[in-house]
């Protein structure tokens, strides 16, 4: 890989630390979303001391990944203010306090965003962060946010394509022009190139697209949760197409790429407590909780993304727990 910021590198991003770290065959590793609390908590989520403190404490405890959620805009009837800092500029403060753990974008809205902007900021925390960046892309879901960027939400996947386009090229080539209907950038470049020949690109949710497109253009997907047997399809559909799309056997290192899914879980107290349904998730105990992460091992799921904002208890004791009862099952790969 290579050490020149203006250099493209032929190096593989899955042997980028952070993907290492979060990703491996057969393997389940866990991660977290910020912000960093859930409603037994007081604040909004903004205190960053607080954010940083919990977020040490994940990645002592073992976790593989964190998580920022890309929301330019806040939109009261969507429930909740979700990420309240510019996720790039958060990502890169949280870097610069930890040392190990992945660091994930779940996800940016590719079609709102200019995608050269994308690139150079990809870029540059992948190389602040030392390897460590994810870049969870998706179509985005606010209609508020579409028509506030002057954008028709139902051409944004077409968009997500376009841009997708634009910012692969900007990251992979070296002064190579390209024209596309929001631009054309010709005589010029975007630096930094990442560490590797790309950043790692995780799709998150459909992204308005087919499996078969995922799978050819990122280097594995974040979906969400469904029924056991229908998440048991979906993970042996994305392994038949992931196979598909690429030479050598479904074993191979070069062909693998990681099927994840987001769950959300109000940790009980009891720790035997069987799962009750709250929205994209469940109230469970935490042995229960090994339980169900084993299964999804089972067939095939990598990675969770563990969020915590509807628990019932302070993030610091859940966080605390999780590391100390469930972590240890799915250990981060470095850990």
């Amino acid at each position: 890989m290579t050490t020149s910021p203006l250099i493209v590198s032929d190096g593989d991003p899955r042997r980028l630390p952070g993907f290492r770290r979060t990703f491996g065959a057969g393997r389940l590793t866990l991660g977290l979303g910020f912000p960093l609390r859930t409603r037994a908590d007081q604040g909004d989520g903004s205190d960053i001391s607080e954010q940083i403190e919990v977020a040490r404490a994940a990645e002592a405890g073992g976790f593989a990944a964190l998580y920022a959620r890309d929301i330019p805009l806040r939109v009261p009837s969507f429930g909740d203010v979700g990420q309240i800092h510019d996720p790039w500029v958060f990502l890169a403060y949280v870097a610069a306090h930890t040392s190990r753990i992945a660091l994930g974008t779940a996800a940016v809205v590719l079609p709102v965003r200019h995608p050269l902007h994308v690139a150079k900021s990809a870029a540059s925390l992948d190389r602040l962060s030392g390897g460590r960046f994810l870049l969870g892309v998706a179509s985005g879901d606010r209609p508020e946010e579409f028509r506030a960027f002057g954008l028709e939400q139902g051409r944004r996947g077409e968009r997500f394509r376009e841009n997708l386009t634009v910012m692969t090229h900007a990251l992979t080539t070296e002064m190579r022009g390209i024209r596309w209907s929001g631009g054309w950038m010709h005589s010029a470049d975007v630096v930094p190139k990442p560490t590797a020949s790309s950043v790692p690109v995780i799709m998150t949710g459909s992204c308005q697209q087919s499996i078969a497109y995922l799978a050819a253009h990122g280097h594995g997907w974040l979906t969400y949760p469904r029924d056991f047997d229908a998440q048991r399809r979906t993970a042996a559909r994305w392994r038949e197409v992931v196979t598909a799309s690429r030479e050598g056997g479904s074993d191979d290192d070069e062909v693998f790429s990681p099927f994840g899914q987001s769950l959300q879980i109000d940790l009980a107290e009891d720790p035997d407590e069987a799962a009750s349904p709250i929205g994209f998730g469940f109230r469970i105990g935490h042995r229960r909780l090994v339980e169900h992460l084993t299964d999804l091992r089972g067939i095939g799921v990598n990675h969770v993304l563990l969020g915590l904002a509807a628990s019932r208890r302070p993030i610091r004791e859940v966080v605390r727990e999780l590391a100390e009862t469930v972590v240890p099952h799915f250990p981060a790969l470095d850990h």
